[in-house]
């Protein structure tokens, strides 16, 4: 198993730690969401680094494109988290690592699919692509 795919079940692991049929997994998103609200400068929040496609406002912005070192952030706070687990994941990786995933394949392998409207997913995979440039 790759570093990829380890940090990616790490993940689905952690989200799946919560009890069944509670808002635990989406507190914990709403949590990582706040910390990537307060790290993300006001100043990065331009066209260049908005990502489209997505119903809340977010941006990502490429630090360096290789190794991977991503920012992003949201208006929202569930997609912040969503974003932060981007960067969770493949912050300091080289970028080849992302070059086989979509952001549908990401969320599988979170184990949230079903759990994210499509509008949403629109955004996260656009942040992916975003990344692949």
């Amino acid at each position: 198993m790759s570093g990829i795919q380890n940090k990616i079940k790490n993940i689905k692991d952690t989200l799946h730690s919560f009890p069944a049929g509670t808002t635990m997994g989406l507190e914990y998103l709403v949590d990582l969401g706040k910390e990537s609200q307060k790290t993300y400068p006001v100043e990065d929040r331009v066209r260049e680094n908005f990502i489209s496609g997505c119903t809340s406002n977010a941006w990502i912005k490429l630090e360096n494109k290789d190794p991977i070192q991503i920012n992003t952030v949201s208006d929202s706070l569930i997609i912040s988290g969503l974003l932060y687990l981007l960067e969770d994941t493949f912050n300091g990786e080289p970028k080849s690592s992302i070059d086989s995933y979509s952001g549908q394949d990401l969320i599988d392998g979170f184990g949230l699919d079903g759990h994210i409207s499509s509008q949403r997913l629109r955004g996260f995979d656009t942040a992916v692509k975003m990344m692949k440039q």
